[in-house]
């Protein structure tokens, strides 16, 4: 009779922890691909490179303006 009590304890631990280490992967896995979605999503929300681009055509655009300004003030 004991054999069968040992048996029952061992198989419900051993069962146990193949369902813990289960759940272990499933949420090892959830959280690795909750930071690779983190990780795409820092340079996903960069602006594009041609925006940037623009925008330094808008300076220098700005600062040409201003040089005349400045050259012909100190013209006259």
């Amino acid at each position: 009779m004991w054999v069968w009590i040992v048996i029952g304890v061992g198989s419900f631990l051993g069962l146990s922890l193949l369902v813990g280490f289960a759940v272990a992967a499933i949420l090892g896995t959830i959280g690795r691909q909750i930071s690779e979605i983190q990780q795409t999503d820092d340079w996903a929300m960069l602006p594009p490179t041609r925006a940037s681009k623009e925008e330094d055509k808008e300076q220098t655009q700005e600062q040409d303006k201003s040089s005349r300004v400045d050259r012909l003030t100190k013209n006259h």
